[in-house]
């Protein structure tokens, strides 16, 4: 009854859209995402106190990061990246978090780490794009062998619960390799967020990636820049 009034009566008056216009002038929204993509999560879990994330390339505790506004309301999880050096800020900055100095791939061993420098968004296992930045910046990068281990291992390793909050995958082109290593019968996130390198947004029907997620019951639900959403359907 009293939304029903709120509709007919308050929502249709002057008064209610000058409210709305100052509410949303003065309202900002802090986002520390490349893209403004760290806004729509926070949204999404936006009736969430706590949860759990688990962010595979995370580079930095707050420059880029996709988890680091949830990290401010409470939540705490898993960063991974292949570079030590990359992690010692999340040590400092992030008390609550587990930070684990690995690449994520679709099997255990070791891999060809190709670095640009420390810090560098750039840094990838995938030698296809490597090279096509060497090109483009006019810069070589350095090859360090590192380990590898499966998403699906290194979640039972660290008894992360099958229906964990949150997925970030950003690893500049091995995000496919990322995903064929996670059993999604076993693990099924709420959200994946993951980039698909396409020219348009058309081709990400096309990539593997869709397919595989597609496959294995998540649905797209939103896309920033090359950072597409999936949810389980």
């Amino acid at each position: 009854m009293l939304a029903s009034f709120k509709k007919k009566f308050i929502k249709t008056s002057l008064i209610y859209y000058i409210y709305r216009y100052f509410k949303y002038k003065f309202k900002s929204f802090t986002s520390y995402g490349g893209s403004g993509e760290d806004i729509f999560i926070s949204k999404f879990f936006r009736n969430f106190k706590k949860g759990f994330y688990v962010d595979i390339g995370a580079l930095h505790p707050i420059n880029g990061s996709l988890t680091y506004l949830l990290y401010k309301k409470g939540w705490n999880g898993i960063n991974i990246d292949m570079m030590q050096e990359n992690l010692r800020l999340f040590d400092i900055f992030r008390k609550r978090d587990k930070n684990l100095d690995i690449a994520v791939s679709s099997s255990k061993g070791s891999i060809n780490a190709y670095l640009f420098e420390v810090g560098s968004g750039l840094n990838t296992n995938h030698l296809k794009n490597a090279t096509e930045w060497k090109h483009k910046i006019n810069k070589n990068f350095m090859i360090r062998k590192v380990r590898k281990n499966t998403l699906t291992n290194i979640l039972k390793n660290n008894k992360v619960i099958k229906d964990f909050d949150f997925l970030n995958i950003d690893v500049e082109g091995h995000e496919f390799d990322v995903l064929k290593g996670l059993n999604l019968k076993k693990f099924r996130p709420k959200l994946i967020s993951i980039e698909i390198h396409v020219l348009k947004t058309k081709d990400i029907f096309r990539s593997n990636i869709f397919k595989y997620l597609s496959k294995n019951n998540y649905e797209l639900v939103s896309q920033y820049k090359q950072t597409s959403f999936f949810t389980p359907k």
